[in-house]
């Protein structure tokens, strides 16, 4: 029998022993149908535990990481966005190649994506970080590298600050910190989140790319500059790109990890209320 579950990924097929994964399918008209699955006989609740594990966990091989898999989000006020992406050395030539890029980049590389402000993108240190190829499209970092984003004139009455980057290294950008006016504050994002993983096609085969977000609340800091630093630690990670949002008004886009936990609690409550529902009629 076929069953739909409240996922953004998938359609199961429940047999005797586990669920099936048959296709891919996303949130969006899944979730009215959750009470269909009290019309049916689920063996256990751990089935269906395990059914909606492995659909999370399920991701089918994209082509490559695009820019448009970082969040977008609607900021109201003063607002400035600059991105990075497509990064390789036939747009960008004279920024080392392997086992020459030791030094930090002859220059920073400005945002190149349409709509972008006059923020920056650069390698400070580290025996990592060239451009590939048009095939790889990334940073290269086959040891430690450290980089950073920064913007010399922020929008007026800065409040707000979000940085995302693209990368294959599942630990994501390690001690990524914030700076400002000059100083050395190395200061600690407000919200971290892990916001999207999937499987891509790389020169070195298939890989898992993620996006990880860093928001600081700015509102009392009075920031008219600022960087944020970052390192790569993973061997042969790429770095596909990076995104910055600025706004006068601070608006949080990245959950607390409290807010995950409720959201995950609540599905959970929905999942065990319906197979509660399903047995006693049963």
């Amino acid at each position: 029998m076929v069953e739909r579950l409240p996922s953004r990924i998938g359609l199961v097929l429940w047999g005797r022993n586990s669920p099936l994964i048959l296709r891919k399918q996303p949130l969006a008209g899944l979730l009215p149908d959750v009470q269909d699955v009290g019309l049916m006989k689920i063996p256990t609740l751990r089935h269906l535990l395990v059914g909606a594990a492995l659909l999370i966990g399920s991701s089918s091989l994209h082509a490559q990481a695009a820019y448009s898999d970082f969040l977008s989000p609607a900021f109201s006020g003063s607002t400035s966005t600059d991105g990075w992406f497509n990064l390789n050395s036939t747009t960008y030539p004279g920024y080392g190649t392997f086992g020459t890029a030791t030094a930090a980049w002859p220059a920073p590389i400005g945002s190149d994506q349409i709509g972008s402000g006059d923020a920056s993108l650069d390698k400070l240190a580290g025996t990592s970080g060239y451009l590939g190829g048009p095939d790889t499209n990334a940073i290269y970092s086959p040891d430690i590298g450290t980089f950073t984003v920064a913007d010399g004139a922020t929008v007026s009455g800065l409040s707000n600050i979000l940085i995302q980057v693209s990368s294959t290294g599942n630990l994501g950008p390690v001690g990524l910190t914030l700076d400002y006016n000059e100083g050395t504050q190395n200061l600690a994002p407000t919200f971290t989140k892990l916001i999207s993983s999937e499987m891509i096609s790389t020169p070195f085969g298939p890989a898992s790319n993620y996006i990880w977000a860093y928001q600081w609340d700015a509102s009392s800091l009075g920031i008219t500059s600022f960087s944020a630093d970052w390192s790569t630690v993973a061997a042969h990670n790429l770095t596909y790109g990076a995104r910055l949002d600025q706004s006068s008004t601070f608006v949080q886009v990245v959950p607390e990890p409290s807010t995950c936990v409720l959201m995950a609690l609540g599905l959970g409550s929905v999942f065990l209320r319906r197979h509660r529902s399903a047995t006693s009629r049963a």
